[in-house]
């Protein structure tokens, strides 16, 4: 477990050293872009380090808009 934290913490500053001086340019609808990418990859990172049973990316969207968007799609559907 700790190995893969340090090797999480090594990418996550890799990623802010590279990151930061174009972040002081950004608008704050690019910071908040750029947060939340950063928020659901540091939920996966999350995932791995402590082996967890959390849903994967796909399962959680499909539990949020899973029904809404299976009923966009039934009504966009043209009859043959």
């Amino acid at each position: 477990m700790s190995g893969k934290m340090l090797l999480l913490l090594m990418i996550y500053t890799a990623i802010l050293l590279a990151d930061l001086p174009r972040l002081k340019k950004l608008d704050r609808r690019e910071i908040f872009a750029y947060s939340a990418m950063l928020l659901l990859s540091v939920y996966l990172g999350i995932n791995y380090i402590f082996d967890l049973k959390w849903p994967f990316l796909e399962e959680a969207a499909a539990a949020l808009i899973g029904e809404p968007a299976r009923r966009i799609i039934e009504f966009l559907k043209v009859p043959s």
